[in-house]
């Protein structure tokens, strides 16, 4: 490596503060959005993917909401059982999920109690022997009281942020209803549908808490899916394991922070591969069909639920209507649309076996410096002027962004890409400025010292070589210069003063003009005479 490579490389150590502050906000989170923002676009990139389970939404909808025969929300419990208990008996689901907090705690004080008890009797009934049908539990309500009405804080207990005693972790709102005038009921089947801070990226597969350790909504769904016991599930290190009776493992899933799973997205809310959708209204009525004494009402309720799409599918009943809030942008919708499509990829994401993966940060701090001191030694290679280093430069950077929606396409595999580029654009630029105001004050300092007795040619080649004048003397073949005016001394005492200084200026003039024109170095003038060179200070081609 000559000596403007050694420059240039120690030009990009030394701005490596800039990648270190990259690193920095990386390991702050203040990249997170924007990285987010990135890996949006890998998803687009890549399109949506073949779902890999039969996964069927029932949505509560603005036409289940309007219908008089239901009535407006909350409902009565009763059309939770009916439909639920029509699909696990009569349609073969395996699995049916209600992404909505059954508790007695949002019911107005208006509603009519007897009803709304009448149909908790229903819904426990029919939970009673633990059927596959789980309901939601949250962690989302920041405070609550208790029956005596004092006040609780209630949030997400995240193991990376560090936990308090267990027995100090409030449980999250479960499923509790009255079925008597003081017999609450509580299903065992339940499981936690919170996501983290509000963004469909990830969700915590299970929370600790003082009463026990809830699992996620689809964790429970899918021991529930492969007919697990309570002991089918278990927590060993990074990893959430689905373990049949005989120890036999079905499902590895790592855990991010211990706790978290990314979502793989694998769709739109709004596509073709979420059908079947049906709407809760639907669900229902064809299940009062099935008891009608209309035969050809019953023919229709059965082929409706004889659909291969129920059979041995998992059913997510959840809110769609914008009345009931429960929406959110995903990865693939920037507009919010249902959160219950949340638990369908979460579901889809661990049934495919297909889990996204990222670097360990130490990794990635690796990466960005890397990256940077390729992408800078490149930008600044040959000097400010090097067009070729900085095509060079574009094309490694363009090389890593294609490597980035590759491994995203192929291995899924999220590359990180904020802070490696950004570190190596900036880290770029601020070394070709540097350069080019060290090459400018190097320029200005050999034209301040070489301009009167050198050519412009010569001057700019000296600049162009990149050479700094040097003190000292070195062997090298030149060639020497005199000339002076013959018999200048007669003359001169015969001319006045004015017409001989003409006569030099003249004469000086065109001899300097030639030398210079030539190549050759001016050295001084000495009266009439003129000591030039030629080979030196910068060498000439022969």
């Amino acid at each position: 490596m000559n000596r403007s490579r050694l420059k240039a490389a120690g030009l990009v150590l030394a701005l490596f503060p800039i990648p270190i502050l990259w690193c920095l906000a990386q390991a702050r989170g203040w990249l997170d959005r924007a990285e987010n923002w990135s890996t949006d676009i890998r998803f687009a990139q890549r399109g949506e993917l073949p779902s890999p389970a039969k996964i069927v939404y029932v949505d509560i909808d603005d036409i289940s909401l309007d219908a008089k025969e239901i009535g407006g929300w909350p409902w009565s419990r009763h059309y939770i059982a009916q439909v639920s208990k029509t699909l696990v008996e009569q349609a073969g689901v395996k699995a049916v999920g209600v992404d909505v907090v059954l508790s007695d705690s949002g019911i107005s004080e208006v509603a009519d109690r007897q009803r709304i008890v009448e149909g908790n009797v229903e819904l426990a009934r029919f939970l009673w022997p633990n059927p596959p049908v789980i309901l939601a539990a949250s962690f989302s309500a920041d405070q609550y009281r208790d029956i005596n009405g004092e006040v609780f804080q209630r949030r997400l207990p995240v193991i990376a942020d560090g936990l308090p005693p267990v027995d100090e972790i409030e449980p999250p709102e479960v499923p509790s209803f009255m079925v008597g005038r003081q017999f609450p009921f509580s299903p065992a089947g339940v499981g936690i549908i919170d996501i983290e801070d509000g963004v469909t990226r990830r969700v915590p597969l299970f929370a600790p808490s003082n009463v026990r350790t809830y699992y996620h909504l689809t964790v429970e769904l899918l021991r529930r899916y492969w007919n697990l016991g309570p002991d089918g599930v278990r927590v060993t290190g990074d990893y959430l394991e689905f373990v049949d009776q005989n120890g036999e493992l079905i499902a590895e899933v790592p855990l991010e922070d211990q706790q978290f799973l990314e979502i793989n997205w694998f769709s739109k809310w709004i596509a073709p591969e979420l059908k079947p959708r049906i709407s809760f209204k639907d669900v229902y009525f064809y299940s009062l069909n099935l008891q009608s004494e209309n035969p050809e009402a019953v023919e229709s309720a059965r082929a409706f639920f004889d659909q291969d799409a129920f059979k041995d599918s998992i059913v997510l009943i959840g809110p769609v209507s914008p009345l009931m809030q429960d929406l959110a942008p995903t990865p693939f919708d920037s507009s919010p649309v249902p959160k219950v499509g949340v638990h369908g990829n979460v579901l889809k994401t661990i049934l495919s076996d297909l889990y996204l993966s990222r670097m360990q940060p130490m990794q990635v701090y690796a990466l960005v410096f890397l990256l940077t001191f390729i992408v800078g030694i490149m930008s600044v290679w040959g000097g400010a002027s090097a067009i070729g280093a900085r095509v060079l430069a574009a094309l490694v950077l363009g090389g890593y962004t294609w490597l980035c929606f590759h491994f995203f396409q192929t291995l899924h595999l999220v590359l990180p890409f904020i802070a490696p580029m950004g570190s190596a654009l900036s880290t770029s630029l601020a070394a070709a400025v540097w350069q080019v105001v060290e090459e400018q004050k190097a320029k200005g300092k050999i034209r301040g010292m070489f301009g009167t007795y050198l050519s412009p040619a010569v001057v700019d080649n000296m600049v162009e070589s990149g050479r700094d004048p040097e003190l000292g003397g070195h062997d090298s073949e030149i060639t020497a210069y005199f000339s002076d005016i013959q018999s200048f001394s007669s003359f001169s005492e015969v001319l006045t003063s004015s017409q001989l200084g003409d006569l030099l200026n003249e004469y000086l003039t065109v001899c300097t003009d030639i030398i210079q024109e030539e190549g050759g170095t001016l050295d001084k003038y000495i009266g009439d005479s003129v000591v030039a060179m030629f080979g030196a200070p910068v060498g000439l081609e022969t």
